[in-house]
């Protein structure tokens, strides 16, 4: 929630601006803070410091009103984590409104405690002290779409910050119309659309939200903000979906005119955008707003598909082909993204350049086709998005940027690494030697080699650029997790399942094995030299991060040994109550990121002579990972999200996030110049864009 004050109604509990004399959302009297009520146990009295369930820590107030308040709190039994806790009076109304005002508190409790979407607020915990109900969920640092516009005083947002918004709803909303059974939000308007500084938004507010029940004629009670709901919100029928998607197209009308739908309730002036590109756009939001509710669009879906459109015609200067929506010209969806034509200059590629190898469905070992993903990769364009390649069948694990900034290579559960021209994200070559999935690849120092690890138990060494094997690296038992080569190029580290890290020469004939690293205990998800290559850091399912000399490696010690007392040539990060599954150097060498199924994601000092109190950045989802920028003022955290995360160092703080994946994150690297990233996952595509 935004520290920004509020008004919160009696009635409905909807929040208000603080100068309303009646609630948007069911029009009834507000009572203000300082309107006398007959109140025993009043709200909004709890001050900083104060503390409730002997675990959350009162730190100011958010939002007030005669139906409760909103404060910022600090759980201190979860890292301090920053929480929002709504509060509403028991003694504060008379029975009937105690009833309607508890139904409403706890339904939007049980709708939102059902519910994960990176767009929508979590609940964390529910509870009843001192005569008041508690809800405990997201604290959002940001300010409502309202907000914003009042604060811009009459000018409007640029066009790009508009079709990220509509898409980001239309995400949120797409993820809610498809429960079982339909969610239906019914209260869409700028009030309860909270923005966060790096332009992720989060959709606030469900206390009138409803499920749709099919044959039901209309809706119990008759709620809505006056301007954003459809005339069918009040009582005429049930609402549907599609009521959703006229409160969108209000909101986008007022973003795209300036004008207030709250002052002509369901009249809207004719669009008139002066860029031809924004036509198609025009036609959507007149039909979104449509009072006939069948000729809007079909479902959320379909809006979504025409704004992708929209955007990338106006940000990526693509030309389209047009369709037919409800008898009127629109642009289609532009995802699937088709491949550009096979004779493409790759000295001057388009402002989005989309890449596709050949469809490729590798044989099992029984001769048979492997099952393959049906349908085309989706990708969600972004206004910073430069390229996206396509050529893999299922999730892609691992990407490496060349060190010379290149090429990009990109290995998969398909058993096959892709190598992509970094200019332009033309495909160069596909390898196809290794017989199960493939879980790590990385380039020689000087970019002339490659190694990828797989699930085969092998390590293969081979020419980017012809594809010709150099080497294969049998010496494990067990499937190859992670593979990470010296800075000096001379030698290559690998793990996995056989617990075990194995050093070997990357540039002699034999490839012999140099150092057997035996102290972890389970598996080895992840590991990378230090950058002045003296030290390497390993982890995995033993829940620690071992820190180690190779060239001081002991003889294999006892499991006790290894679990209680370090070598004395290393140094053990413990506190980790999940799997670490990614680990990051810093570029100046004195720290340590890494990412762990606990959903933290820690900073710590990686010497003893760099003992920085590690830093812990929660998270709600997995983060599955990391990379450090070149110059080492931010990390790229990537997860189950969908999200890449842009946090700043020095600031303690995220600074942007990437939303144009489909599917969870589980690569992502920075180019070596440090101006474009590359970000790759389960939905199969990789996509480079510029860094913020």
């Amino acid at each position: 929630m935004a520290l920004s004050p509020h008004v919160f109604c009696d009635n409905c509990g909807a929040a208000n601006r603080e100068q309303a004399q009646f609630c948007r959302a069911c029009g009834r009297p507000l009572h203000l803070p300082d309107t006398p009520t007959h109140s025993s146990t009043p709200t909004g009295l709890l001050t900083a410091q104060a503390m409730l369930k002997q675990r959350y820590l009162i730190l100011g107030q958010a939002g007030r009103g005669g139906f409760g308040a909103v404060y910022k709190a600090s759980d201190l039994e979860f890292g301090n984590r920053l929480v929002a806790i709504k509060e509403m009076s028991q003694s504060s109304l008379n029975s009937k409104e105690l009833e309607e005002a508890l139904a409403s508190f706890k339904h939007e409790a049980m709708l939102l405690a059902g519910l994960t979407h990176p767009n929508l607020p979590r609940i964390y915990d529910q509870f009843m002290e001192g005569g008041r109900s508690y809800l405990v969920m997201d604290f959002i640092d940001g300010e409502t779409l309202e907000d914003r516009l009042q604060r811009l005083n009459g000018a409007k947002l640029p066009i790009e910050k508009v079709l990220d918004i509509a898409l980001q709803l239309c995400g949120v909303l797409e993820y809610l119309h498809t429960r079982q059974p339909a969610i239906i939000f019914r209260d869409l308007k700028p009030a309860n659309i909270m923005l966060t500084s790096t332009g992720h938004l989060y959709l606030i507010d469900f206390g009138i939200a409803r499920n749709f029940t099919p044959g039901k004629e209309k809706d119990t009670t008759a709620l809505g903000s006056y301007g954003y709901a459809p005339p069918e919100q009040y009582g005429k029928s049930q609402t549907t979906t599609r009521a959703d998607i006229y409160s969108l197209g209000a909101t986008l009308h007022q973003l795209l005119t300036g004008e207030d739908p709250s002052e002509t309730p369901f009249q809207f002036s004719q669009l008139h955008l002066q860029d031809e590109r924004l036509a198609p756009l025009t036609t959507l939001v007149m039909s979104m707003v449509s009072v006939d509710v069948s000729k809007r669009p079909a479902d959320i879906a379909q809006v979504r598909q025409q704004l992708q459109a929209v955007t990338m015609q106006y940000t990526l200067g693509q030309t389209l082909p047009r369709m037919t929506l409800n008898g009127t010209s629109q642009m289609p969806a532009p995802i699937p993204l088709a491949p550009l034509p096979p004779k493409v200059d790759a000295t001057t590629p388009s402002p989005m350049a989309v890449y596709q190898t050949p469809p490729m469905v590798p044989k099992t070992p029984t001769g048979k086709r492997a099952p393959r993903r049906t349908g085309p990769p989706q990708v969600f364009p972004q206004a910073n998005m430069l390229y996206v390649c396509m050529g893999h069948f299922t999730r892609i694990t691992s990407l490496a940027w060349s060190p010379d900034g290149k090429y990009l290579a990109s290995a998969s559960y398909d058993k096959t690494v892709q190598i992509w021209d970094a200019a332009n994200g033309k495909h160069l070559l596909t390898y196809k030697k290794h017989t199960e999935r493939i879980n790590s690849v990385c380039w020689s120092p000087d970019s002339q080699m490659v190694a990828s690890a797989s699930d085969d138990h092998t390590v293969r060494l081979w020419q980017p650029l012809t594809g010709q094997t150099e080497h294969v690296f049998d010496k494990h038992s067990g499937a190859v997790k992670t593979v990470a080569w010296s800075p000096d190029g001379q030698s290559l580290a690998s793990a996995g399942q056989d617990t075990q890290v194995l050093i070997w020469q990357a540039r002699e004939a034999a490839h012999d094995v140099s150092v057997t690293y035996q102290e972890h205990t389970a598996s080895v998800n992840t590991l990378g030299w230090s950058p002045d290559g003296h030290l390497i850091a390993s982890a995995g399912d033993d829940n620690c991060v071992r820190i180690w000399e190779p060239g001081r490696v002991q003889q294999k010690r006892s499991f006790l040994s290894s679990l209680f007392f370090p070598a004395p040539s290393q140094r053990v990060l413990r506190g980790y109550s999940g799997n670490v599954l990614a680990l990051a150097w810093s570029p100046n060498n004195r720290y340590l990121a890494t990412a762990s199924s606990d959903y933290h994601v820690r900073i710590d000092g990686a010497h003893s002579g760099y003992s920085l109190t590690h830093v812990k950045i929660d998270s709600s989802t997995l983060k599955n990972t990391l990379a450090w920028s070149p110059s080492g003022e931010h990390l790229a955290i990537g997860g189950n999200d969908k999200l890449v995360h842009l946090w700043n160092i020095a600031a303690k703080k995220e600074t942007y996030s990437y939303h144009g994946h489909s599917g969870y994150i589980q690569s992502v690297v920075w180019s070596p110049d440090g101006s474009r990233i590359a970000s790759a996952g389960v939905d199969r595509t990789i996509q480079v864009w510029q860094a913020r």
